[in-house]
């Protein structure tokens, strides 16, 4: 089309002549052409300074450098369209087509008597999203006038869109993609979804059709990949097979870098949502290999962050599988309204939580309109367990088709490059590219430009050389930040101005290096981003990472992204005590979502890191990496493991590190706890308490409430506990401290105080303080215990509740004996209320398994309580007994009593008055010792029975 276009639907575009040109990089630039373009009148260069600029700036100068760059854009020899004077700026739309305008003539005029073949041309060009990555938050006059007219350009659509629908009301088919687009740009509507929701019942009655070999899915000629077509046609008949018959169906590609596998998905996806198909796509990174649900993430962006951030909020990583069930969720509400197509590159690199996810939402939603594109190389793949394993589970379950790209012929590539660049000796430079497309478009675009390489290294750097000093310094930072490459970042690296980076990160993008994707640029093909990278000197490249990892070290750890671009950056550092730290952050951001393989992995990466630092630097991050893999996973020897602990914690001790000090003897005294070893873990922790007073007043606060807690699960020196946590109660008001170790602690005591009520409140706020920060192991332990308070009381249908919970945290934590009493505790529950012990034979077998005692002790206690009011007897000497054995060697008084006191009446129900004459004594012999006020309250009712 000849003369100027000005497209604001969308991203922004200036178009003369046919020809899309280059836009300035500054955003408040291309909003003050919109500002201008879009309304009639002149403005005072005041009102425009203050609109767009703050005052510690230039805004005179900057709002000259402004529409010098606009004049540019707009103005023609004999049509100048920018007008200013000393006083007023203008702009002219005289001969310029401007599709917001267009768009409100339209919708202004009798629609009613418009074609409409019309009216469907025009929804498909003026459905963009009205000024599109304008926004300027920060200035609000502008946003004001932004918003209003985005308003009123979606009034036009609207209007627009619902009179094709209602024109289109007998032919359900035509009007749906309309319906589609009219809830999208509002989707509260509910008279909206109501229509949708019709339309597509109505497209979807039965109806005479054509057979599937006669499908109407095509891709557009222009969106082809050239020697691609039968690959094509098997992606574009398991598109048709999954909307007509709405089941589940996923592709695989495999290919080596270049072959064309990232092409063949673009077109899928335009293939997809040509189709009426929600394509949410996504890439894999290698540097991103350790960020859980990276995939996830970032094809949710779709949606948009409200949705993403529902799933993903990290103030709410309750269970990994409730993250499975709000991503399973999340696709199957869309694909009630329209087929769903996951488009994912890279799968190489796809880390384990990402992987499982998939095989969990392509499993659940298998008879919905779910499409699976994926694209990877093979060879890595294999090297990627949990793709691997997602992949094999997926072909075995009917659901994944396989595609193995091979070379193009010598006459597509021929036919590629003629395409690409006519001028090419294309049938030369088919012989020398091995019938690579990627290899094939880079050597022609070089035989053009006159470079003389002939292998894609070559190439890069030849393409390199042609910017200058500065430009050349933007490319290369920006292959060592790839794929994230933030402009923010570059510009704090590179100390350049935004202008500057700006224009090399257009010319790169103009010579196909770079790729402009929702505002944001990335490298077109990973190939070139290596070729970039590989040619720095390596002593360069370490520095500039560690130089991106220090400024990441400043944000947030807990943020995802940054986690994750932390790690890789500090590993490639080559700095060790950077690269431990990176990997401790990394690790406990994989616990939060229950990553505990990655978290694992990540730890004893930083361990490797840890030992090439000297000595002194290595004691804390050593006890911070342990106790990462302590809660990520059993450990191997944990008795070994507990001296170890205790002896970081004596050199931390050494060096004054408190904190960690008390951190290393703590891990000493739950190990004890874990394995029955309760002598030890009340040394060990007396031994964190002492230390902790020795700190500031946070450790010494979570230091006695760290003790007080051990006391009260160990049910020793249960005074001193009460005395400690008075103390910790009055330090940590006045410090105004919420911890949840201090709420699980004095839950315990009133626990044991038979003060119910107050416990419950105690545990429900640890529960909630747990979560909040991400201390999974306290979270189980505060459910634990509620769960336990409503048996005391013989609630066992609201134990049953919370014990379901207590499976879902289980089902992630490392593999100890949390899972097992947890399913423990919901069989118990399950014999209490329906009487059928069947699942609670397994449940015990477990935790005989793992060597729980004292929670094996409890479970049998129960078990034998039960047996004993239903007339059970040996059923509960049995039980009983086996209780009382685990009880006695962990002194455990309070199971100990229960353990006699059963057996005392199971006997006496039995007619052997001797045996319970011996438990009755055993009893007596224990009525001087302290024990839980809720066990003493127990026995003496149960005893009352039997006088």
């Amino acid at each position: 089309m000849e003369g100027l276009q000005l497209k604001f639907l969308g991203e922004l575009e200036v178009v003369r002549n046919g020809e899309r040109l280059e836009l300035p990089a500054s955003r408040k630039t291309r909003a003050l052409l919109a500002y201008l373009a879009l309304n009639r009148r002149p403005f005072r260069r005041e009102q425009l300074c203050e609109m767009f600029w703050d005052i510690p700036d230039d805004p005179r100068g900057s709002l000259r450098w402004s529409l010098s760059k606009l004049r540019r854009l707009v103005d023609d020899e004999a049509q100048p369209r920018i007008r200013a004077d000393r006083n007023a700026v203008a702009f002219d739309p005289a001969g310029a087509i401007i599709d917001i305008d267009e768009l409100k003539a339209l919708s202004a005029a009798d629609l009613e008597a418009r074609p409409l073949e019309t009216l469907e041309a025009a929804a498909h060009h003026y459905l963009g999203i009205p000024l599109e990555g304008l926004d300027l938050p920060d200035f609000q006059d502008f946003s004001a006038w932004r918003t209003a007219e985005c308003d009123a350009v979606r009034r036009s659509q609207t209007h627009l869109l619902s009179t094709l629908i209602r024109r289109l009301a007998d032919d359900p088919e035509r009007a749906l993609p309309h319906a589609r687009a009219l809830v999208n740009i509002d989707p509260s509507d509910e008279r909206a979804r109501a229509v949708l929701s019709r339309l597509d019942r109505a497209a979807r009655t039965p109806r005479p059709r054509s057979a599937p070999s006669e499908t109407n899915i095509e891709t557009p000629a222009y969106d082809r990949p050239i020697g691609r077509d039968a690959e094509l046609q098997l992606i574009s008949a398991t598109l048709s097979r999954v909307i007509e018959q709405r089941r589940c169906s996923l592709v695989m590609i495999y290919g080596e870098p270049g072959i064309g596998k990232s092409r063949l998905l673009t077109t899928a996806a335009a293939l997809a949502r040509g189709n009426g198909a929600l394509a949410l796509e996504s890439c894999a990174y290698e540097s991103e290999a350790i960020r859980p649900f990276a995939l996830w993430v970032d094809a949710l962006r779709e949606l948009g962050p409200e949705t993403r951030d529902s799933i993903f909020n990290q103030r709410d990583h309750a269970n990994r599988d409730r993250l499975f069930d709000a991503l399973s969720d999340t696709v199957a509400t869309r694909s009630r309204e329209q087929p769903v197509a996951l488009v994912l590159d890279d799968m190489q690199w796809t880390d384990e939580s990402s992987a499982a996810a998939l095989h969990y939402v392509a499993r659940t939603n298998r008879d919905r309109p779910l499409l699976g594109v994926f694209a990877g190389r093979e060879d890595e793949i294999r090297d990627n367990a949990p793709m691997s394993r997602a992949l094999r589970e997926l072909r075995q379950a009917n659901l994944l088709q396989e595609i193995r790209l091979g070379p193009l012929t010598p006459e597509d590539v021929c036919k590629l490059i003629s395409t690409s660049s006519p001028q090419a000796n294309g049938e030369r430079l088919s012989q020398q590219c091995g019938g690579n497309p990627l290899l094939a478009i880079e050597l022609a675009r070089a035989e053009v430009a006159g470079d003389s390489a002939r292998s894609l290294g070559g190439l890069v750097q030849e393409r390199l050389a042609r910017f200058d000093k500065d430009g050349g310094e933007v490319l290369r930072w920006a292959a060592v930040l790839a794929p994230r490459i933030d402009a923010s970042t570059l510009a704090r690296v590179t100390g350049l101005d935004w202008n500057r980076i700006g224009e090399a990160l257009q010319t790169a993008a103009r010579q196909a290096m770079l790729l402009q994707v929702d505002g944001h640029f990335r490298f077109s093909h990973d190939l070139i981003a290596r070729g970039i990278y590989d040619a720095i000197p390596p002593a360069q490249r370490s520095s500039m990472h560690r130089q991106i990892a220090e400024l990441l070290e400043q944000d947030s750890a807990l943020d995802p992204e940054r986690a994750a671009d932390l790690a890789h950056h500090a590993s490639q550092s080559g700095d060790a005590g950077l690269a431990a730290h990176a990997m401790i952050c990394a690790g406990r951001l994989c616990l939060r979502f229950f990553a505990n393989q990655q978290a694992l992995a990540l730890a004893r990466k930083g361990l490797q890191w840890v030992a090439r630092l000297p000595g002194k630097e290595r004691v804390c991050p050593t006890i911070e990496l342990h106790e990462i893999m302590m809660t990520a996973a059993p450990v191997e020897d944990w008795q070994a493991a507990a001296r170890e602990y205790a002896t970081l914690a004596e050199q931390a001790l050494d060096q004054g590190a408190v904190s960690h000090a008390r951190r290393g003897y703590y891990m000493a005294s739950y190990m004890h706890w874990l394995h029955g070893q309760w002598d030890g873990a009340r040394t060990e922790i007396l031994q964190s308490e002492r230390v902790a007073r020795g700190g500031d007043d946070e450790e010494h606060i979570i230091g006695m409430a760290e003790a007080a807690r051990c006391l009260g699960m160990l049910e020793r020196d249960l005074p001193h506990a009460d005395a400690m946590l008075m103390e910790v109660q009055a330090l940590a008001a006045r410090k105004r401290l919420r911890h949840c170790v201090i709420t699980a602690a004095l839950g315990m005591l009133r626990f044991h105080e038979n003060r119910l009520d107050e416990a419950v409140e105690h545990f429900e706020e640890a529960r909630i303080l747990a979560r909040a920060s991400g201390d999974r192991l306290s979270e189980f332990q505060a459910n634990e215990y509620l769960a336990m308070i409503d048996l005391e009381r013989d609630r066992p249908a609201a134990a049953r509740v919370t014990c379901v919970t207590l499976i879902e945290l289980g089902e992630k934590l490392r593999d100890g004996s949390e899972r097992c009493f947890a399913h423990a505790l919901h069989a118990l529950c399950h014999y209490t209320i329906s009487d059928d012990a069947a699942p609670l034979a397994p449940a015990l077998a477990e935790l005989r398994r793992v060597d729980a005692k004292y929670r094996l002790a409890y479970t049998l206690n129960r078990a034998a309580l039960i047996d004993l009011a239903r007339q059970r007897p040996q059923a509960a000497i049995e039980r009983a007994g086996e209780a009382l054995r685990h009880a006695m060697t962990l002194e455990r008084v309070s199971e100990v009593m229960i353990a006699h006191i059963v057996l005392a009446r199971a006997h006496r129900a039995a007619h052997d008055e001797q045996a319970c004459g011996e438990h009755l004594l055993a009893l007596a012999d224990l009525e001087d010792t302290p024990v839980a006020g809720y066990t003493r309250n127990r026995t003496a009712a149960l005893r009352a029975t039997l006088d």
